[in-house]
């Protein structure tokens, strides 16, 4: 994994994810009082997002985050939402194993699927969301909360075809508020900083 930055913020991430969703959902631009969401306020954010028909939990949870890429092995030591492969591993590391990449489709048309089944790379403008995983969702080491499906095609393509250097941008959750209800009914995820600065957290408070 390489850190692009570090400290970016809960607001950055979510008018990030709503953008994209909105888009490519439903053709509809950013809600216009996004200005006056309660950026500090978890639970606040949640109503927001729900008003708006866009995920609660994770993307409130997370203080800061990174903006990193994932390589090959970090992809592969993800895990995907779990009706793509009902009563299979979430791992990508097992499904790759069992063969069940290799011939995947997405069941509707999605616009990143060409490009990336075509081998284009995939841009920012495309960037997962990812988070620390928990136990459920083990060996996995992370859990794309948006963009299993891109994260499943980029993987399938860089099996096919031995490509091992490709990447992909990830937004991956960082500091948890625990505030959050997300987090206080996972209560693992409270200690699982990433990056530099969860690293100077536990150092500064010795744990």
């Amino acid at each position: 994994m390489i850190v692009l930055r570090d400290g970016v913020t809960r607001e950055e991430v979510i008018r990030f994810y709503a953008a994209y969703d909105l888009r490519k959902k439903k053709g509809l631009p950013l809600p216009t009082d996004m200005d006056s969401w309660p950026w500090d306020d978890a639970s606040g954010l949640d109503e927001k997002l729900r008003e708006n028909q866009l995920k609660a939990g994770v993307l409130s949870a997370y203080r800061t985050w990174q903006l990193v890429r994932f390589g090959v092995e970090d992809l592969l030591n993800s895990a995907i939402v779990n009706h793509i492969f009902p009563g299979a591993p979430q791992a990508l590391s097992e499904l790759a194993s069992s063969g069940k990449i290799e011939d995947w489709l997405p069941n509707e048309e999605r616009e990143w699927w060409g490009p990336i089944r075509d081998g284009a790379e995939p841009s920012a403008d495309w960037a997962l969301i990812a988070r620390p995983s928990v136990l459920s969702e083990r060996p996995a080491k992370w859990y794309l909360e948006d963009g299993s499906g891109r994260g499943l095609a980029l993987v399938q393509r860089i099996l096919r075809f031995k490509e091992l250097d490709r990447t992909a941008f990830v937004y991956l959750g960082s500091e948890a508020d625990k505030r959050s209800s997300f987090i206080a009914s996972r209560p693992e995820l409270s200690g699982r900083e990433t990056g530099l600065e969860g690293l100077w957290r536990r150092y500064r408070d010795g744990s």
